[in-house]
């Protein structure tokens, strides 16, 4: 379905606006299929993040600010999400005496295990949708992407340094 079927909208501003307006709806729609996997084991998008990156930690615990720093949607409560996964009995928490701010997370075996059995389900299926791109359309296409994410990045560093100078 196109985009203009999916907005209910003919015509657009410029070809740009058009293509952000098409990254967010693409965007959407692969959390969308992210939700429908991960939802009958009561996990979400963030949730499953937020595993993955203490998977990569092999066996290593993690600093909670810098776990907050590695998530694809650094707004998400990195604090409210570990409780709900502590209470899964899939990650462990654990203060720091000398600082009773810094809490340091590790994956449980439990988290482990179902990360492995979402192995077998998620990354197939993001990649069916990516496997409706020829590899060399995808690596123009993450090459566009790419300047795009430092436009937004250049753009988000800005309006920061501009609004502490006043």
């Amino acid at each position: 379905m196109k985009l203009e079927s999916h907005l209910h909208q003919s015509t657009f501003p410029s070809e740009q606006i058009k293509l952000m307006l098409h990254i967010q709806l693409v965007a959407r729609q692969i959390v969308a299929v992210t939700r429908k996997v991960l939802s009958p084991h009561d996990l979400t998008p963030q949730q499953y993040n937020v595993l993955r990156i203490l998977r990569g930690q092999k066996g290593k615990s993690i600093a909670v600010q810098s776990l907050a720093a590695r998530m694809i949607d650094p707004a998400s409560n990195a604090s409210r999400l570990l409780d709900k996964l502590e209470s899964k009995g899939l990650v462990i928490r654990n203060i720091c005496p000398e600082d009773r701010r810094r809490a340091d997370v590790r994956i449980t075996e439990a988290g482990k295990a179902l990360l492995t059995k979402l192995d077998r389900v998620l990354p197939p299926s993001i990649a069916s949708i990516g496997a409706s791109i020829p590899e060399p359309k995808a690596t123009q296409l993450n090459a566009n992407l790419s300047t795009l994410l430092d436009a937004c990045d250049n753009l988000i560093n800005s309006n920061i340094n501009q609004s502490k100078s006043k």
